[in-house]
């Protein structure tokens, strides 16, 4: 992505420049999220990854593909990059779940066994017991619905996965076993692009943060490095995690606690490792 920028209704009373020269490359297998107040861009970004929406300025290259050329290959930039919106349960619409699954590879010009092949693929994928196949998905949990969901995107074998909020509205049981799907699809071999309103799940899961205010970036980095400017971020509508909030006050209070800590796990350890050096040095 090289200098984009969106501007919705361009030239009306009500203008708005959703996103602002904005510049980054994504690496293969790389799990990136993406942060950012309300109206900061976040949404009208993700949409340019899979040419939902396509350059104006600037230019978004998939693969090699240039999504704003009149030629360009959407069929293929879309195989190649899934998006899953914020509440994909709510559209879902075939009467089994192995007819939605099915939808979007069928689109792409699937059949036959190959379908059938990467329809339980998919399913198997996000856990979804075979089973379930002939049923309505609108008989399942909301857990399930949106695993349905996710499965119809993974149908299509994408590279990439986009997913905005994936645990937004679940029950806490729920929300973690979607954030460990998410997780298992990163450790399948696919580059993940999350969009999240919870600090604590991008530091504990992501390698990187593109960080976005007012249509900018501000930051792109390490959560360890992103994290470490709290004042910045508390101006931007932002926070810090909990686990690095007590990891800075544990710092001021003389602990040698290392500077990438970002989630609760790293920082028991962190503690642990300052309390057996004590009971060595007490030994």
């Amino acid at each position: 992505m090289s200098h984009l920028s969106h501007v919705y209704m361009r030239g009306t009373p009500f203008e708005a420049r959703a996103l602002d020269d904005v510049s980054f490359t994504i690496e293969d297998g790389a799990f990136v999220g993406v942060i950012g107040h309300t109206g900061s861009g976040k949404s009208t970004l993700i949409t340019h990854l899979n040419a939902l929406l396509r350059p104006e300025e600037g230019r978004v290259i998939i693969n090699g593909i240039d999504t704003a050329a009149e030629n360009a290959d959407l069929k293929t930039v879309r195989r190649t990059v899934g998006l899953v919106f914020q509440y994909p349960e709510y559209q879902l619409f075939e009467e089994t779940v192995k007819r939605d699954v099915a939808f979007g590879p069928k689109n792409l010009g699937v059949t036959g066994d190959a379908l059938e092949k990467q329809v339980e693929n998919a399913m198997a994928l996000v856990g979804l017991d075979p089973a379930l196949g002939e049923k309505s998905p609108f008989e399942l949990s909301g857990g399930q619905k949106r695993r349905v969901a996710i499965a119809g995107v993974l149908a299509m074998e994408p590279q990439v996965m986009v997913l905005d909020e994936p645990a937004a509205g679940l029950d806490p049981a729920g929300r973690a076993d979607m954030l460990n799907l998410v997780k298992k699809l990163h450790q399948a071999g696919k580059t993940v692009v999350m969009v999240s309103h919870s600090m604590e799940d991008v530091g504990r899961m992501c390698q990187r943060l593109i960080v976005l205010n007012h249509g900018k970036i501000a930051f792109d980095d390490t959560p360890a490095n992103v994290f470490s400017h709290p004042r910045e971020l508390e101006e931007m509508g932002l926070d810090v995690p909990q686990s690095v909030k007590l990891a800075i006050r544990l710092r001021e209070k003389g602990f040698d606690i290392p500077q990438d800590v970002t989630s609760v796990a790293a920082l028991a350890e962190a503690l642990l490792g300052q309390l057996g050096k004590a009971g060595d040095a007490n030994a």
